[in-house]
C-alpha cells in the first residue's frame, strides 16, 4: 500500500465528519448549564454557528461534509501543474461556492494569499492522510486500517480565523469507505502510473461559514508524528508541526453592491 501525501495537517489523512458537533469550551458548557430549561426541545450547547462553522451533520449546498471532503482530497491531489501547494497558489482550481484551504507538508510552513468570493463557504483541512493500494492483493480493510493508524499521527489540529479559535473535535474527523480514485498524469506521487486505484483518506475537516467582505487571516496547524527511516532502514517517528497561513480577501457582496451604487449615483449626477 502506498501512503502518498504525508501532508502535515492538510493533505494526507482522511475525512469522516459524521454526526455531532465538537466539544465546546468549558465556559460555554457552564453557561449553558446555568440557563433554565427551555420549554421546547433543542441542543444543550450552542451550535457551531456560534464559532463561525457549520455543524458537521448539516448539509452545505445539498452535500454532506464527507462528500465535500472527498472533493477536496481529489483537489489536493491534483496534477503538479494544477496543484495549489506545488504552485504556491491557493486560488488554483477553486469553485465559487466552497473554497478549499489545506495545510502544507509535515515540518513545513507556508503563507499564501487568496481571493474568495463573498458568500462562499470555506472547507478547512488542518491535517490528515491519503493512501491507495499498489498491490492487487491489498484489501479495502487494509486501507481502512491504514487510515485509522494515520489518525494517530495527526493529533493536534488547530484552526483560527482572525485570531479566533475554531473548535476541531471528534465530529471533524472524516474517514469514509475506500473508493475508486483515478491517479492523474503528472501526479504528485513520484510518477506513479496513471490509472484507477482503490484509495482511502482520513483527516480533519471543518466547514467555515462565509466571511464578511474584506481582509481576513486564517491559520491551519497540526502537530504530527512523521515516519523517518535511518541508514539501516529502521523506521523512527519524529514530531513536527505544519502551519499554513492564508491572507484572505473576500470580494463581492455588500462591498461590491456599495461600489456599484456609488458608481450609478456618480453617473446620474453627471
Amino acid at each position: 500500500m502506498k501512503s502518498n501525501r504525508f501532508l502535515s495537517a492538510a493533505l494526507a489523512m482522511a475525512l469522516t465528519l459524521s454526526g455531532t458537533s465538537v466539544a465546546l469550551a468549558q465556559d460555554d458548557a457552564d453557561a449553558a448549564a446555568d440557563e433554565p430549561a427551555a420549554e421546547e426541545e433543542g441542543p444543550l450547547f450552542p451550535s457551531m454557528e456560534h464559532f463561525g462553522a457549520v455543524n458537521a451533520g448539516e448539509l452545505v449546498l445539498e452535500k454532506t461534509l464527507e462528500e465535500w471532503a472527498k472533493e477536496m482530497v481529489e483537489w489536493m491531489n491534483s496534477p503538479i501543474d494544477q496543484n495549489a501547494v506545488e504552485l504556491d497558489d491557493c486560488n488554483v482550481g477553486q469553485g465559487d461556492d466552497v473554497f478549499f484551504l489545506q495545510n502544507t507538508w509535515i515540518g513545513q510552513s507556508m503563507i499564501q494569499e487568496c481571493t474568495i468570493p463573498a458568500g462562499a463557504y470555506i472547507l478547512a483541512f488542518p491535517g490528515g492522510g491519503f493512501g491507495f493500494n499498489t498491490e492487487p492483493d491489498e484489501t479495502p480493510e487494509g486501507l481502512r486500517a491504514f487510515g485509522r493508524q494515520m489518525g494517530q499521527f495527526f493529533n493536534d489540529p488547530l484552526i483560527t480565523v482572525d485570531g479566533k479559535s475554531i473548535p476541531v473535535g471528534p465530529s471533524a474527523w472524516v474517514d469514509p469507505e475506500p473508493f475508486e480514485y483515478m491517479v492523474p498524469e503528472n501526479n504528485i506521487f513520484g510518477g506513479y502510473p496513471a490509472g484507477p486505484v482503490t484509495a482511502h483518506f482520513g483527516g480533519w475537516f471543518v466547514m467555515l461559514e462565509p466571511l464578511e467582505a474584506g481582509e481576513h487571516t486564517i491559520v491551519l496547524s497540526d502537530d504530527s508524528l512523521a515516519p523517518v527511516k535511518d541508514a539501516d532502514g529502521n523506521v523512527h517517528y519524529t514530531e513536527s508541526t505544519a502551519t499554513a497561513t492564508y491572507d484572505v480577501t473576500v470580494v463581492g457582496g455588500e462591498e461590491e453592491a456599495t461600489d456599484e451604487a456609488a458608481a450609478e449615483e456618480e453617473a446620474t449626477d453627471d
